[in-house]
């Protein structure tokens, strides 16, 4: 493997383990800080609930991160696509 696979791989596995991270960090604090709790659940199993209520409840920074995550992932996936 090249220099370039290698880093390709390492972005994969830091988005993806980020991401679920994010999301589950995300969703556990919707559960336990939200309004409500029935919304923090659903967030759980519907990922893209997730940011859009962490947002509104005022989680901003979790939000963004999760989106961040997930874009990271999203490149690499493409990057990995076509190297």
């Amino acid at each position: 493997m090249s220099g370039k696979d290698v880093a390709v791989v390492a972005l994969l596995i830091l988005g993806f383990a980020s991401f679920v991270t994010t999301h589950v960090w995300l969703a556990a604090r919707l559960i336990l800080r939200g309004s409500s709790r029935l919304r923090g659940a659903l967030a759980f199993f519907v990922p893209p609930l997730a940011p859009i209520w962490g947002y509104r409840q005022g989680f901003r920074k979790g939000a963004v991160l999760w989106v961040a995550a997930l874009l990271t992932y999203v490149a690499a996936r493409v990057v990995a696509q076509f190297a």
